[in-house]
């Protein structure tokens, strides 16, 4: 069972040259969260706004049968949108096709009730929100308990986003139905082999209101943040083939990787608020 004193201070990196890069990776990783969508086009489903997207990505999908593109506005067909999703993946606008279901949020009202689901592939090039969890998971250190082991998970080389670059323990969409702990005891189970773990324990440390550019069209993801203390010693197992391996490392390690973009910036973001909140930020 995870403990969560995720919050104990430690005291070992604290020289003011460590904290300054933390702080400036801290901002400058906030900074590229909040990026304007003003120039995107907007896309509505039935009615509703669920999305905005890059010009040159709204152009290619207004093409296709039964989609319209007028004023800056796609409108997207009726109904179920699983047949137009294949003919998006059959010309090379959709990021593959996951046969996975994410609930579907208009844009401007994200916590409003879903409209409806959609194919996990789809959502970054219509730029509809998805919502995701991350989770720093880290060890206490037996030499020196004020200097933490952080564990990190390296993404496959088959992954379709960010492949061989670092994760935290545990990273992953909230599927259709699925409340944020839910999808963290899942994600935490089907990645690193966490059957004990409790998500009620795991720290909550923010939710991030994510806005960028990505390669497949428009990111708009609200972003669940976690952090937990696990057992000395522990070190968990790749289970379904998403993660190579998981390392231990330094927090010093840890700010090195995200200094040389070695990491996914969510994931990042993650570690580096756990990290803040253990020296007391």
């Amino acid at each position: 069972m995870m403990k969560s004193d995720a919050g104990d201070a430690f005291t070992l990196p604290q020289a003011s040259g460590f904290k300054a890069r933390l702080e400036a990776l801290y901002q400058a990783l906030k900074a590229g969260f909040s990026m304007s969508d003003a120039g995107l086009v907007s896309v509505f489903w039935e009615g509703t706004l669920i999305g905005r997207t890059r010009p040159e990505f709204a152009e290619k999908i207004g093409a296709l049968k039964g989609a319209s593109l007028s004023l800056n506005c796609l409108t997207l067909p009726s109904g179920d949108l699983t047949e137009f999703g294949f003919a998006m993946r059959d010309k090379g606008l959709s990021q593959g096709w996951r046969g996975e279901k994410l609930d579907l949020v208009p844009l401007d009202k994200p916590e409003a009730a879903p409209v409806g689901t959609l194919e996990r592939a789809l959502y970054r090039p219509f730029g509809a929100r998805t919502s995701a969890v991350h989770l720093a998971g880290r060890i206490r250190n037996p030499r020196d308990e004020r200097d933490p082991v952080f564990l990190l998970g390296k993404r496959s080389i088959k992954k379709l986003v960010g492949p061989g670059l670092w994760d935290g323990l545990t990273a992953g969409m909230i599927q259709a139905g699925e409340a944020p702990l839910e999808a963290l005891a899942r994600e935490s189970q089907e990645e690193a082999g966490l059957t004990a773990c409790d998500p009620v324990k795991a720290e909550f440390l923010a939710c991030d209101h994510i806005s960028r550019p990505v390669r497949g069209g428009w990111m708009h993801e609200v972003s669940y943040a976690y952090a937990t203390l696990l057992p000395e010693g522990f070190m968990p197992e790749p289970v379904d083939g998403e993660v190579d391996h998981f390392e231990c490392v330094s927090a010093e390690e840890a700010l090195k990787r995200i200094e040389e973009n070695l990491m996914m910036k969510e994931a990042a973001m993650t570690l580096l608020l756990s990290i803040r909140k253990l020296l007391g930020g």
